[in-house]
């Protein structure tokens, strides 16, 4: 008795899902894969070792850069969150530094810039500054750095706590512009580094809310409530696995 043969269908992709983003997604999942940071806590645990894909050559130009010129900064953001959770996919580089700081590396165009946040862009990547003539950040870059190494780089990097401390700082801001999709995905890598790391979190929730209204300080208190619990729960799901 032979199989039945198998149907020949056409695959079609969703209205709106545009094949070339796909493949971009892929390819940037590819080359900010987090097995390209040495050493780093998930690697640590899991005895993985580096893979031979390359960097993203734009990323690692910058750091070496960055450190050539002797600039202090600090990574945050997507690629920070690299060292920290497998999966986690972005496209841009995230840096604390002084403003000073910013204006030694004249390859890194800064496109705008408000209040203590600027977008610029050094060569085909899109970067994200933080200024540290904001408390908050100069607390973070002074009480919440590491480093991890980035191909044969040290990178400054903020530690768990740092990223934690910086995401509760953006959501507010992140509700009033209606930007769900981000305000998630903050959401999201709270509760994945609440459980992987078991944080103490009233300090780091005093911290971020030390100059906000009492309106964003106890929205913040139940969103970090309801990350805790979410954390919980994949604690006690990755158990019974």
């Amino acid at each position: 008795m032979t199989a039945p043969a198998k149907e020949n269908r056409e695959v079609t992709l969703p209205e709106g899902v545009s094949l070339h983003r796909m493949a971009q997604v892929l390819l940037d999942a590819w080359e900010a894969d987090p097995r390209r940071w040495m050493n780093e806590p998930a690697q640590l645990r899991e005895g993985t070792s580096p893979a031979a894909m390359p960097v993203p050559q734009d990323a690692l130009d910058l750091f070496r850069l960055l450190a050539e010129r002797r600039v202090e900064y600090l990574l945050v953001g997507g690629m920070a969150m690299l060292t920290y959770i497998k999966g986690r996919n972005t496209r841009d580089v995230n840096l604390l530094l002084s403003l000073d700081a910013s204006h030694r590396i004249p390859e890194l165009k800064i496109r705008h810039r408000q209040d203590f946040f600027a977008r610029a862009q050094f060569r085909s990547l899109p970067v994200d500054l933080l200024f540290t003539f904001n408390p908050l950040f100069q607390t973070v870059a002074s009480k919440f750095a590491t480093v991890h190494t980035f191909a044969e780089l040290a990178v400054p990097a903020a530690t768990v706590e740092g990223l934690i401390v910086l995401k509760l700082y953006a959501l507010p801001s992140l509700y009033r512009q209606f930007d769900m999709d981000r305000a998630a995905l903050y959401e999201n890598d709270i509760a994945t580094l609440i459980a992987r790391y078991s944080p103490t979190l009233e300090p780091l929730l005093a911290l971020a809310t030390h100059d906000m209204e009492p309106g964003d300080k106890k929205e913040l208190g139940k969103i970090i409530s309801e990350c805790s619990e979410r954390a919980k729960l994949l604690r006690q799901r990755t158990n019974q696995q």
